[in-house]
């Protein structure tokens, strides 16, 4: 029985998915930023954090009564979790390949050392795997990516460009996060303005918002071009040579990420975090997930939640179909006078719960 066979048996297809994703390449990414709330049906309601830190106690005096107070209100977003899909028809080049693949194993097999033997079966299970691991990820990395675009843009997207084929939004649907631009004082980052950038005004800039708001900013966020910026600009360059604790820096055109984080830290202020994480879109154009020209501070260590729920195939599956579970995202397959298919179905979306926990800063642009 070939490998393809033994995986038309559902418990041989759950092992099939879940055990090569935990050896894949491709990381879901989000769960290390949210954790995961179900909801019985395709629409939520999220409480959200609108007042800003712990209140104070009110004192008063030992023998006065206790003066009667409106709980703190808190918020609430509403919305409908996102369906997620996609269907392949495996090619016949690719599969005519496997076969070849398989049966040229099999009968070389007895001759082969049980290291190579381990070697070559490695590299027939890689390839027959492929259009499986790209069904077990997509719908993970489309989450990834719509956290990444409500984090440092306060809005997600749905376009031709990045959904073609799906659906499309005439506008970005707001999470409610406030996006800034620079002071009119400020000086845009760009190439032009290295020389005069003032990222550690604009930095105490940020910690002012967050700090009107009564929160204490845990991290800030940039783009790898961001952080390019950062890093070459006259006003960190000129601490090259500078002793900050046991770290020296050197002579270079620029000065990295780390020393100037010590730089930071060492005036109190929070890091600098590079986000570097890129989409694939189904057109093959590679994107950043994470907008440029942003400066995001972030408040608490996570700031959404996955809104999630099960598809219909997984409470009533379709028969002639095998499924597999890889958190949460169905993945199927099946075979039928057509052709063999492989599909995925999802429903989830991130939702931003701490409202005043990020400040999103365009430095790009700037007030008039």
């Amino acid at each position: 029985m070939t490998i393809l066979e033994q995986i038309q048996k559902p418990k041989a297809f759950d092992a099939f998915i879940n055990e090569n994703m935990k050896i894949s390449t491709y990381k879901v990414g989000w769960d290390q930023e949210m954790d995961v709330e179900y909801e019985p049906s395709e629409t939520f309601q999220a409480a959200t954090a609108d007042y800003a830190a712990a209140m104070l106690g009110t004192v008063v005096g030992p023998n006065s009564g206790k003066p009667k107070r409106d709980m703190p209100s808190i918020g609430e977003i509403q919305g409908t979790i996102s369906r997620m899909a996609d269907e392949w028809q495996m090619d016949n080049v690719r599969l005519r390949r496997y076969m070849w693949m398989e049966d040229r194993f099999r009968s070389k097999s007895a001759t082969m050392s049980d290291e190579s033997k381990k070697e070559q079966f490695a590299k027939l299970v890689k390839y027959l795997f492929n259009p499986y691991e790209t069904a077990s990820i997509a719908p993970h990395r489309r989450i990834l990516a719509q956290y990444w675009e409500g984090f440092s843009d306060g809005q997600v997207t749905l376009t031709k460009t990045n959904n073609s084929g799906g659906v499309v939004w005439s506008t970005g649907l707001s999470n409610g996060i406030e996006k800034k631009n620079l002071r009119s004082t400020d000086v845009v980052w760009s190439d032009a303005t290295l020389e005069t950038m003032d990222v550690i005004a604009v930095i105490q800039y940020l910690e002012d918002i967050a700090d009107a708001k009564g929160k204490v900013i845990v991290k800030f966020r940039v783009s790898k071009k961001t952080a390019s910026l950062i890093c070459r600009c006259k006003q960190f360059k000129e601490l090259i040579g500078l002793n900050v604790g046991r770290i020296k820096t050197t002579q270079t055109p620029g000065i990295g990420l780390s020393d100037i984080n010590l730089y930071l830290t060492s005036l109190d202020h929070a890091p600098i975090e590079v986000i570097s994480d890129k989409g694939i879109l189904n057109t093959g154009t590679a994107i950043s997930m994470f907008k440029d020209n942003r400066l995001v501070a972030q408040c608490a260590d996570r700031v959404a939640i996955l809104k999630a729920t099960e598809p219909l195939e997984q409470i009533d599956p379709v028969p002639n179909k095998v499924y597999s579970t890889y958190k949460d995202n169905l993945v199927s397959q099946w075979r039928n006078d057509n052709g063999r298919f492989i599909a995925y179905e999802m429903y989830a979306y991130p939702v931003f719960t701490g409202r005043n926990d990020v400040f999103i800063l365009d430095v790009s642009q700037k007030d008039t």
